[in-house]
């Protein structure tokens, strides 16, 4: 009797401790997957909640550092920093360019910079390049001047091609008009060149420089007006037209040009139908207030009508 009741308490005991601690299935019985409830295991889950709270703030920290725009990226040169304004073309291939905001009262300091940035750049690099072509043209000049008087045309020649590129930029057109003894080499070689390529590039430097004062008053100094005159004989198309319109330019703006026109027999040479507008101006200025160049006009005249006959015939 003893014993069944030791068994009955037993029993008891076993199913008040099952109850106590396996409230829920373990799965033995039923086969059923074991899951972990991460809420029923206290230390499990607050170190899986920290493990995730520290993620999510390693996240949030990350997020922050790539988009803060201003701050990092004006730091360390992003698309709207002030390099990026100003130098675009560092930008990382793919990296987009800064935005530009309709509203110009929605722009950031950056984007209203973003403009006036690259014409101040803009100007810095003319200004460098203007300072890199006068040093090398003052360099080059002397030089040059030599070369123009070498016994050797092939070198004469090439001489004279530099100089005509260096009337391209005005920082060494510059140059080239205070010094005349560069242009006075100029004025020799058009005048004694045995080819044509020499002589058009001569006439061509003469026609650069006749564009500014200073180089109309270093053609005038050099003897040019004898040796443009003498050009407008030659049978090349180019020559004549540079020979021309630099007697043009000298006409109207260099004081003592007319008489030296004159002078170097300029107007019967000057006579040339092929372009008859700027002839005609140039005699028009030649004979303004000098008789004796009005009564030299008349066999010019009848000179013009033929050509102009024939051409129109």
């Amino acid at each position: 009797m003893s014993m069944q009741m030791s068994e009955a308490d037993s029993v008891v005991k076993v199913a008040e401790w099952q109850q106590t601690y396996y409230a829920h299935d373990s799965g033995i019985q039923s086969g059923a997957t074991t899951l972990r409830d991460d809420e029923s295991s206290t230390e499990y889950s607050l170190n899986k909640k920290y493990a995730a709270s520290a993620s999510t703030a390693a996240a949030g920290v990350s997020a922050g550092s790539g988009g803060n725009g201003g701050n990092s990226d004006a730091a360390e040169g992003g698309a709207d920093s002030p390099t990026a304004a100003m130098f675009p073309e560092t930008l990382v291939e793919g990296e987009a360019a800064m935005p530009v905001q309709s509203d110009p009262a929605q722009q950031s300091n950056v984007q209203r910079l973003a403009e006036p940035s690259q014409l101040l750049k803009m100007a810095i690099v003319h200004l460098i390049n203007y300072q890199d072509d006068a040093e090398l043209a003052t360099r080059a000049v002397p030089e040059l001047t030599k070369l123009l008087s070498d016994d050797d045309p092939v070198v004469v020649n090439k001489a004279a091609m530099i100089v005509n590129q260096l009337t391209r930029k005005e920082a060494s057109r510059r140059v080239l008009v205070q010094s005349p003894g560069v242009i006075a080499a100029v004025v020799r070689v058009m005048t004694a060149a045995g080819d044509m390529e020499t002589a058009r590039c001569a006439a061509s430097v003469l026609h650069s420089l006749s564009h500014q004062r200073e180089g109309l008053v270093a053609i005038f100094k050099s003897g040019g007006i004898p040796a443009l005159v003498h050009m407008l004989s030659s049978p090349v198309e180019s020559v004549l037209f540079y020979a021309i319109t630099t007697l043009h330019n000298l006409l109207l703006h260099q004081e003592g040009a007319k008489m030296a026109v004159r002078l170097a027999d300029g107007l019967q040479r000057i006579s040339n139908p092929k372009f008859l507008a700027i002839t005609t101006d140039c005699l028009q200025l030649l004979s303004y207030g000098n008789q004796e160049s009005k009564v030299g006009l008349s066999g010019i005249t009848f000179t013009f009508t033929v050509a102009l006959g024939e051409s129109v015939g």
